[in-house]
């Protein structure tokens, strides 16, 4: 998020290892299989503009604003995200900005300090997620390396108010537990850090007060089991906030920050309804409210308060679409914002009046616009466009929405996705299609901007996105519907979506695909088993799909969870099985049902994944080949959980297109 099964997974890996990186053409290693030329070898003729293009479509970062207007934000004109500066506010396609980073494995993310005068770096080695962190000075350019060990994962919480260091969790005392820190910068460039808890578990900040004395911290033990605390700097004591339901069972709950006056405080909460809502918890007295009735009814994904703790920023979530709010406070008077085009908005920046927020729709690739709140009674002004995206040349207005639909699960549950076809498609038509399973599982397709799909639907397939069983964004019964024991309940809800896009005459059977990367590459390939299971027990004519492609996902849970990073065991094992279940880990392993893959698969990883190691793929592909099948492999030397670089994301592509093409393409 392995146990090695045999010695051709070692010689796989140590072939793995001796991969070049001379020349983008030899960045991964790919093997051939017997289902006919790939690759290289063969080129398919592009209908469309061409997989290049596509994958080279970017739009500058999530920008952060400095009071003297000058932007700071990531691109990757280079091919590896670095951070840019910007003096002025507008990013066009061109824009000739000041490169600050020169990162080998690109930067990572980064937090500016509210006066502009400060920046943290983030960034790791090779996809590895150990991320370090550096300081840069604006005004002089100098980097200096605050938080360096290479076996370490630090993360950045949250800024000192006056912004003279910042709070971050590490690993370094415990590699399973992230502790809490304080970091105070000093004149040698050093500065000087303090333990704030050490307890064990994954902890992590959210707000501190002007003083210093009290820090809102919490500790997340799985999506639906989070506890939240005020912690005492001095003498390291906590005090719960958490509310529990009367039956004692678990909630998600999750900071937001302290109230103006500091003796309140916002958090998000899922206790009512298995909704995550906006509560208010008095610091005094103890009692909680629910400050904005208004957003009954629809979930609260997130919430942010400026600095001075004047304005609210809240964003729901509504059937997947990112809905944007903004409030005063103390009085919790809702601000009318100027319209914004429906998709999915995500808050960039927060800096006294002035917001900045991300749009993503299937036509808007992440674009920025800032707009500044006007005093109360005054009129507002129109958003403002911050970024541009290089668009390659292609019309991206052109590019078709996707359609949300609900189909039945096998026991009758409502199962919602997002369904996209080719511009011009005519009802009825079977067309080639590829099943795409997000990861997670806490997690949910939302219609966002994607190049790939876009891709594709150029090429004449349809793409489906289903959020099944365990998805986010639907409520806390939802998401919990495929834990433990449910597991396999969350596969047959995938193919069920290939059997209603048969029923509904969108596609035919044996010209679809399951494709996933993460917990997504494990439904990719056990939707695969499940699909041959219902044709052998009869449910089922023929099969469904006609190839599988697996990116960095999971086959073997036993090996995966002996295997993954240790600090992310314990939150796996709450979502799959504990380890000392052993058999009903071995029950759900597509790698334990293989004799039921019979089709062709592409297999994706890089060897640098902490989250799911290499050897899952490795498993996986001397499974097929012991059998007869002999499936497209891609490994990425210096890539980790996903293909960060531009050079390693058009191979794969590019690859992924021509296999697809072969074997569900018309």
């Amino acid at each position: 998020m392995n146990n090695r099964r045999s010695i051709g997974v070692v010689m796989l890996a140590a072939a793995a290892a001796g991969f070049s990186l001379a020349a983008p053409a030899a960045l991964a290693q790919t093997t051939r299989g017997a289902h006919g030329e790939r690759g290289a070898e063969r080129r398919v003729a592009d209908v469309g503009p061409g997989i290049e293009r596509f994958v080279k479509i970017r739009t500058p970062g999530a920008p952060s604003v400095a009071p003297d207007g000058t932007m700071y934000l990531r691109d990757f004109p280079d091919g590896v995200n670095q951070l840019y500066r910007v003096r002025g506010d507008t990013v066009k396609p061109d824009f000739a900005g000041e490169r600050l980073t020169n990162y080998a494995d690109g930067l990572s993310g980064f937090s500016m300090s509210d006066d502009g005068s400060k920046i943290l770096l983030v960034y790791a080695a090779g996809g590895n997620e150990n991320n370090q962190v550096s300081l840069l000075n604006t005004a002089t350019g100098e980097i200096t390396e605050v938080l360096r060990n290479p076996r370490v994962q630090h993360s950045v919480n949250t800024w000192l108010r006056d912004f003279s260091g910042f709070v971050f969790s590490a690993n370094d005392e415990s590699a399973n537990d992230f502790y809490l820190y304080r970091l105070d910068f000093t004149a040698d460039g050093k500065g000087k850090r303090t333990r704030l808890l050490g307890r064990p578990g994954s902890w992590s900040a959210s707000d501190v007060t002007a003083d210093g004395a009290r820090v809102l911290v919490e500790q997340y033990r799985s999506i639906s089991d989070t506890s939240i605390y005020e912690l005492d700097t001095a003498t390291g004591e906590t005090t719960e906030l958490t509310v529990r339901p009367a039956s004692g069972e678990t909630v998600y709950a999750t900071h937001v920050g302290y109230t103006p006056g500091e003796r309140g405080v916002l958090y998000i909460s899922d206790i009512e309804d298995g909704l995550n809502k906006l509560y208010l918890r008095d610091l005094t007295t103890g009692g909680v409210s629910k400050p904005l009735s208004e957003l009954e009814g629809v979930e609260v994904s997130t919430a942010r308060m400026n600095t001075q703790r004047t304005l609210l920023a809240v964003i729901t979530n509504e059937d997947g679409y990112g809905v944007l709010h903004l409030f005063r406070l103390p009085t919790f008077e809702r601000v009318p914002l100027p319209e914004i085009e429906q998709g999915v908005v995500s808050l960039a920046d927060m800096r006294g009046d002035r917001l900045t927020w991300v749009l993503s729709n299937a036509r808007t690739p992440g674009i920025a616009y800032t707009w500044t709140a006007p005093a109360p009674g005054a009129a507002a002004g129109p958003a403002r466009q911050l970024t541009f995206p290089d668009t390659q040349g292609i019309d991206l207005a052109a590019f078709p929405l996707p359609k949300l639909v609900r189909y039945q699960g096998f026991d009758g549950l409502s199962v919602p996705a997002f369904v996209y076809l080719p511009a011009g498609y005519k009802p009825g038509t079977p067309i080639p299609f590829v099943v795409n399973y997000h990861g997670g599982p806490e997690s949910q397709f939302r219609p966002v901007f994607n190049s790939l799909v876009q891709y594709l639907l150029s090429e004449g397939f349809g793409v489906m996105q289903p959020n099944v069983r365990g998805s986010t964004g639907y409520g806390r019964a939802f998401h919990m519907l495929d834990d433990y024991k449910n597991r396999w309940n969350s596969v047959r809800d995938g193919v069920d979506a290939a059997a209603w896009l048969v029923k509904n005459g969108y596609a035919r059977p044996g010209q679809m695909a399951t494709y996933g990367g993460s917990y997504g590459g494990f439904m990719a390939v056990a939707c695969l088993v499940e699909d041959q299971m219902r044709v052998e027990s009869g449910a089922q004519d023929q099969r469904l799909f006609g190839a599988g492609v697996k990116v960095v996902g999971i086959v073997n849970m036993q090996t995966f969870l002996e295997q993954t990073s240790g600090y992310r065991r314990k939150l796996r094992e709450v979502e799959y099985g504990p380890l000392t279940d052993p058999e009903f880990l071995a029950s759900v392993s597509p790698i334990n049902h293989i004799d039921k893959i019979n089709v062709p698969m592409m297999i994706a990883h890089g060897l640098n994944d902490p989250r799911v190691p290499v050897g899952e793929a490795m498993q996986l592909a001397v499974g097929l080949m012991n059998k007869g099948i002999d499936p497209l492999q891609v490994y990425f030397p210096d890539e980790g959980h996903g293909f960060a670089k531009l050079g390693n994301r058009l191979l794969f592509s590019t690859r992924m297109s021509g296999f697809l093409k072969e074997h569900i393409g018309r």
